[in-house]
């Protein structure tokens, strides 16, 4: 626990006084009122809504005069999006100290207001006294693409017309277009009265806490006063104390905490003082967490520790390293609560995590004692131990843009540009050698920055790797809709032509080429039947956006969608009509409860010799999961993550930090094996990639584990009395006779083999070039349930060796 002395205390005071001139009351009309309630709304809090929406607050209405676009209230901002819109307050009204309006009375009036890009987009204030109008502030000019709330701020006289017609109500015109925000954060409206004074208050801070002290010329002996304490404008204040005396100290603050403070005199209103900030901070680090415990899963381990015993702790991280106790890796930050659950340790070795506290002063403690755990899956249980390290094409680059997370890097891996954002693409190989993306781009400084993407093309790239530089061949990979185009996806059809899904216009479009170099021919728009569709008719987009598809063996056409849902033709015609088979992903019951509600999106669906998969985005927890089916309807989960932003890592070691990656799509070979993962990465939050900036967006290419060419011999019923055979095949790069580690393979079920678990071997023999690997009669795992069998093993190299096994259709479980 902290102690103070004079060394180890210091102050570094935030003090802001807002003084009222002249220590005159300031009577509140609309607006900010503390330490009670605002005024009218006049911050926008009293609905609140998400950013994609725009509600009503109940005193202010709007009105669209030039538009189509929404206007309301969203995250404590009014805002407009049109090319001219108005919003107006309820009436002003008066107080026991302000009954009505008088001649002379000299009005102070601010607002802060922002504009979402930059633009021609600005805003207009204005009194309006029943028939006739007083201009405050007209169109100021405002920076847009910055993020920073621009304040204005004046003072109005009223004249005896004004008086006449009583109090106003508030107008605030909006003028944009484009679809750009124009956002009036907060508007304020206040009287000066010099007719009654206000105290003067002031504050500083000591080892003791916040001495406030004020002064009140004019206070009666009698007179009391009502402390009151802030730490959030939007929570209101609190009161703290009350006194007569001229000063209070507040021994309760907690160190790094910004507070407000403002006092009342004899309760009213009008008699507010101005408002002081403090902050003070101290050099002493926090007692570190203790007593570590952990809960073991799967794949997943959950850490648990005893908060800091100090009071100003305001969060806690979590450290992760390897069995050595080196290579230190923060993996969790800012968290309030005691608990964390890592999605991504190490397979197969201790991890050993420590945990340190920060207090508000920006402290860090010592480091928490450590603990080491272990899943229980092996490596090779998850998608994401596929994942190699990126090969480097002419070096790393820190003369690039992006946040010092993702420098150095290889900026010819996958396709990337200063001039353009690039999100999106599946790499191909066509029949000429080469490989092909159709990839959404839009210009790198459009005025929306990366919310630019509605007005995305889709370009056609070339690439000679399939990791990259891919190059621009086509600006515009079709014609037809003038390129516009988002999320595209490859289908590839029976025949070895090509199938291009493209969301246009926010219709699901359909295109077909012989050859990845086009010409693509419309096909035409996807229809889906919803008559018999059970779902929430606001949520029907979700079938047609973000679309992933095969091409069935009948000839039919199975997609995923946008949130996880299946839907297949009812015929050959690739337009449809659609029917939906299945619900979204999101809180299903196949998959377990620890990634069950996330919100997922960006389906990719692929198909080889043995089964289907998927991999799904969960976007909001940065992190994507992978299934596998027999028929592409019936889905299993896989333990593990599919990728997070930990698997972006280089040959040489260097490791990179994407802020999301999203849009997956992968390269398949001519067996359909995934060779390669192609993922869209952003190096900062989606808003604040902006015109003008160092930030873009990208698609990087990934070099994946290719399982193996294994076919099962065995044609007997399986069970305890017999072996198991296994062909498993050489191929360029591996010659199976010489390169496994006999001992290290296991064959069975996947809930038996990802666990270190099923058949060993026990016998190899040669068969040409390739090898037959016997094993033994127990610990398969295997049941009717099971549509493939699993091997896993290592080579001599210890590199990775993996492939599902499809079981025929006629074998029997027998016990």
């Amino acid at each position: 626990m902290k102690h103070f002395s004079p060394k180890s205390f210091y102050l570094l005071m935030l003090v802001i006084f807002v003084f009222h001139k002249n220590g005159f009351s300031q009577i509140a009309l609309l607006g900010d009122n503390a330490p009670f309630a605002n005024k009218l709304d006049g911050d926008f809090n009293a609905v609140w809504a998400s950013w994609r929406a725009a509600k009503q607050s109940p005193y202010w209405t709007t009105r669209v005069v030039k538009g189509n676009e929404p206007m309301g209230v969203h995250e404590g901002a009014l805002f407009s999006m049109n090319e001219l819109g108005v919003a107006e307050s309820m009436r002003l009204s008066g107080t026991a100290d302000y009954p009505e309006p008088r001649v002379g009375d000299v009005w102070n009036w601010s607002f802060g207001a922002d504009l979402e890009y930059i633009s021609k987009g600005t805003i207009s204030l204005s009194l309006v006294f029943a028939d006739h109008e007083q201009l405050l502030a007209e169109k100021v000019a405002l920076h847009g693409s910055d993020k920073v709330i621009e304040h204005f701020s004046g003072t109005y006289t009223l004249t005896a017309q004004d008086v006449k017609m009583g109090f106003p109500f508030v107008r605030a015109t909006f003028y944009s277009g484009e679809g750009i925000k124009v956002f009036l954060d907060y508007v304020n409206i206040n009287v000066a009265t010099p007719e009654l004074p206000a105290p003067v208050l002031r504050g500083e801070a000591s080892k003791e806490g916040v001495l406030l002290q004020w002064e009140d010329n004019l206070a009666a002996t009698a007179t009391s006063y009502a402390i009151y304490r802030s730490t959030s404008e939007r929570e209101g204040y609190q009161k703290i104390g009350a006194c007569a005396a001229q000063s209070f100290l507040d021994t309760t603050i907690v160190n790094g905490i910004n507070y407000t403070y403002v006092l009342t005199k004899s309760a009213r209103e009008s008699s507010r003082s101005n408002k002081v900030n403090i902050r003070r901070l101290d050099r002493d680090a926090p007692a570190p967490p203790q007593d570590l415990a952990v809960q073991v899963y799967d794949t997943e381990i959950k850490l648990m520790w005893s908060k800091s015993v100090d009071k100003d702790v305001s969060h806690y991280a979590v450290y992760r390293t390897d069995a050595r106790g080196g290579n230190a890796v923060e993996i969790a930050h800012h968290l309030k609560h005691n608990s964390y659950l890592d999605f991504t340790p190490e397979k197969g070795v201790e991890n050993i995590y420590t945990v340190y506290a920060y207090d508000y002063s920006g402290n860090k403690s010592a480091a928490s004692p450590s603990i080491k755990s272990k899943v229980k899956a092996v490596f090779g249980a998850s998608f994401s131990d596929l994942i190699l390290p990126m090969p480097i094409h002419k070096g790393l680059r820190s003369d690039v843009w992006g946040a010092p997370g993702v420098v150095p890097r290889d900026p010819d891996n996958g396709i990337e540009d200063k001039d353009w954002s690039y999100w999106g693409g599946r790499p191909v190989e066509d029949p000429d050698g080469q490989y092909h993306m159709l990839v959404t781009r839009w210009p790198a400084n459009a005025t929306k920055g990366h919310w630019e993407w509605p007005n995305s093309t889709v370009a056609h790239a070339v690439a000679k790797k399939p990791t990259g530089p891919y190059l621009v061949k086509d600006t515009l990979a079709y014609e037809a809709h003038q390129g516009y185009g988002h999320n595209p996806d490859i289908i590839l059809l029976n025949d070895g032509t090509f199938m291009l899904y493209s969301l246009i216009n926010w219709e699901p479009t359909l295109f077909t080429s012989k050859s990845m170099n086009g010409p693509w021919s419309r096909l035409g728009v996807i229809t889906i039947d919803t008559l018999n569709l059970r779902d929430n008719p606001s949520l029907f987009y979700r079938y047609q956006r973000n679309l992933s598809g095969v091409h069935l063996d009948d000839g039919r056409f199975l997609f995923v969608t946008k949130a996880g849902a299946m839907m297949i033709s009812q015929g050959v015609d690739p337009l449809g009509p659609y029917r939906v088979l299945t619900k979204a992903l999101e809180g299903s019951w196949v998959i377990p409860e620890k990634y069950r509600n996330s919100n997922y999106e960006d389906p990719v669906i692929w198909k080889d010799d043995v089964q289907f998969h998927m991999i799904i985005n969960a976007f909001l927890d940065y992190r994507a999961i992978y299934l596998r089916s027999p028929d592409g309807i019936h889905w299993k989960f896989n333990p593990g993550t599919a990728y997070t932003p930990n698997n972006t890592r280089y040959q040489d070691g260097t490791q990179t930090h994407w802020y999301k990656l999203e849009r997956p799509h992968v390269l398949q070979d001519g067996l359909g094996r995934a060779t390669h993962l192609s993922l869209a990465v952003i190096d900062v939050p989606k808003a604040d990639d902006l015109a003008r900036d160092n930030h873009s967006s990208k698609n990087i290419v990934i070099p994946l584990t290719v399982p193996k060419q294994i076919r099962l011999l065995t044609k007997e019923p399986i069970n305890k009395k017999i072996n198991i055979k296994l062909l498993i095949k050489s191929e360029k790069g591996f010659d199976a006779q010489n390169d496994i580690d006999l001992n290290s393979l296991r064959f069975g079920a996947s809930e038996e083999v990802d666990f270190g678990n099923g058949m060993v071997m026990v016998k190899a023999k040669k068969r040409g070039k390739d090898l037959l690997v016997v094993f033994g009669k127990e610990g398969h795992g295997l049941t009717e349930k099971d549509f493939t069998g699993k091997l896993l093993g290592f080579t001599k190299e210890h590199q990775l060796i993996l492939r599902y096994v499809k079981l025929m259709s006629n074998l029997k479980y027998e016990e």
